[in-house]
């Protein structure tokens, strides 16, 4: 059995965990604290496998109290809940947790974050990246309209009419989406015009994540653009998507494994939003030195900021609470060797999208090309099938020709 040390006021969460679910207490004990020096006193007295803590204490800030944890216990699991609203705290907590719950939560989610936890050694940034986060001052938060989507496509009675009605009311959101169906990425003989019309072409599960991505690209509308192309970026996102989950299906991996590659595919370069967004001096000049040195953006923006957007957007999701295999995956995505799963996964059907997306996109000529990571294939077993995988995503390229 895992201890799990609950940290904080009372709430239904921990209601919940104390009516012992079966879902939980069949793997896990709990213990509660709720005050910052109460859990550390409880933590001196016994290792535990996790720590779940509200990011807004009584007597101390959720961020010292997870400062406190990673010196005492640093192999526990760290997770932060806080309320939707409250995202300042939250970011501050960036590189602090292993995952985020947004109130509210119940406990399903929560075994959830801890099975995921658990089952995959989860990404953290390093301590240059977390001062790096802490420069960015515009740090978009989801959509409710995502969440309500969320809900809506779990439920039994779920239809592409009512979520078609959801997206309908946010406007920006709703140009996005019908600008996606109707480019010719996704080939499509007809004119959508109705929200509704592009659900029915995108999928339910493929609409919930390109909410997320529309929404963080309209509020991007009116802020500093960094000296690159809003829409090449665009573009890029929904091919590396597309790409991701059609290598999943050709290694035959269940469905929703391809819908994951799917997710981290569109949102695997959202970083760059961020950084061009809050620091569009120093983004620019990162693209410069990438030009100029002929070297991969990501190396460049290590060189002028400490970090590279594969692990700043991976914070951002990290906020958002997307599981644990999205966030790796854009996380690693020019760096799959780093993870400690050597089995194929979503980070490995993004690493060779985005190559193979590159490869195809003669904007990008004037960079680096980036390259398969022959090591990590090789560990897998799977160097003889990539260029399989590039066949296919070309001729899914094709096929959407302009």
């Amino acid at each position: 059995m895992k201890r799990v040390l609950f940290v904080g006021e009372d709430q239904p969460l921990w209601q919940e965990v104390r009516n012992q679910p079966p879902g939980f207490s069949s793997q896990w004990t709990a213990e509660f604290a709720q005050t910052g020096p109460e859990a550390l006193a409880w933590a001196e007295q016994g290792d535990f496998d996790a720590v779940v803590a509200d990011v807004q204490l009584f007597d101390m800030s959720g961020v010292d109290l997870l400062d406190e944890i990673m010196r005492r216990q640093p192999k526990a699991l760290r997770i932060v809940v806080s309320d939707h609203g409250d995202l300042e705290n939250t970011v501050k907590c960036i590189g602090k947790a292993h995952h985020h719950l947004l109130k509210p939560c119940d406990v399903s989610m929560l075994v959830n974050a801890l099975g995921a936890g658990f089952t995959l050694d989860s990404w953290l940034p390093s301590r240059r990246v977390q001062e790096l986060i802490g420069k960015l001052r515009w740090v978009p938060s989801p959509p409710n309209l995502y969440f309500r989507i969320a809900m809506e496509v779990e439920s039994p009675t779920a239809s592409v009419e009512t979520i078609g009605q959801i997206i309908a009311q946010d406007p920006s959101v709703t140009a996005k989406v019908l600008q996606l169906a109707n480019s010719a990425v996704f080939g499509l003989q007809l004119q959508v015009n109705e929200p509704a019309e592009a659900v029915a072409y995108l999928g339910l599960q493929a609409t919930k994540t390109l909410v997320l991505l529309a929404h963080t690209f309209s509020e991007f509308d009116h802020l500093p653009r960094g000296g690159f192309s809003v829409d090449e970026l665009w573009f890029h996102s929904v091919r590396v998507g597309q790409f991701a989950r059609q290598i999943s299906l050709l290694e035959q991996q269940a469905p929703d494994l391809g819908e994951q590659a799917y997710a981290a595919g569109l949102l695997h370069d959202l970083g760059k939003i961020l950084l061009a967004a809050n620091l569009p001096v120093p983004f620019g000049q990162a693209l410069a030195l990438a030009r100029q040195a002929q070297i991969n953006l990501h190396l460049a923006e290590t060189q002028t900021f400490g970090g590279n957007h594969a692990e700043v957007g991976a914070c951002l999701l990290g906020i958002w609470g997307l599981p644990a295999p999205i966030v790796e995956a854009v996380a690693l995505h020019h760096n799959p060797s780093a993870a400690s799963q050597k089995s194929f996964g979503a980070l490995t059907a993004v690493h060779a999208a985005d190559v193979f997306a590159h490869e195809m996109a003669p904007d990008h000529a004037t960079l680096q090309p980036l390259e398969l990571d022959q090591s990590y294939l090789q560990q897998l077993g799977l160097v003889e099938r990539a260029e399989l995988w590039r066949r296919h995503c070309q001729d899914l390229d094709v096929q959407a020709t302009y």
